[in-house]
């Protein structure tokens, strides 16, 4: 008889997770920022945002002057709590937009 280590399960979950999720909604929020000037500036506010649990993906545009959040399959936005980690990494959040689109 063989023993199911648990290294084993955890390998199995995180090759079936992402199918699991395939179908699934996902949100796509993106908001307007002031004060990025550099591609430096786009890198740490990126940072700063995938620090919220519930953020996939995180690109900040500066010739777009915003940011483009991914939620993770199922997750809700916290615009609140995106637009203070906005604030606290020095820039200025304006508007948001939340759209849902399919996880392929």
């Amino acid at each position: 008889m063989h023993k199911l280590h648990l290294k084993h399960v955890a390998a199995v979950l995180a090759l079936c997770l992402p199918l699991m999720a395939f179908g699934a909604e996902r949100q796509v929020v993106d908001i307007a920022v002031k004060g990025m000037t550099c591609p430096f500036c786009a890198y740490g506010l990126e940072k700063n945002l995938v620090k919220a649990s519930e953020v996939d993906q995180a690109s900040a545009s500066l010739k777009e002057q915003k940011v483009h959040i991914v939620l993770k399959p199922g997750a809700q936005p916290d615009i609140s709590r995106y637009k203070q980690l906005i604030h606290d990494a020095g820039f200025t959040p304006g508007e948001a937009h939340v759209v849902k689109e399919e996880v392929k």
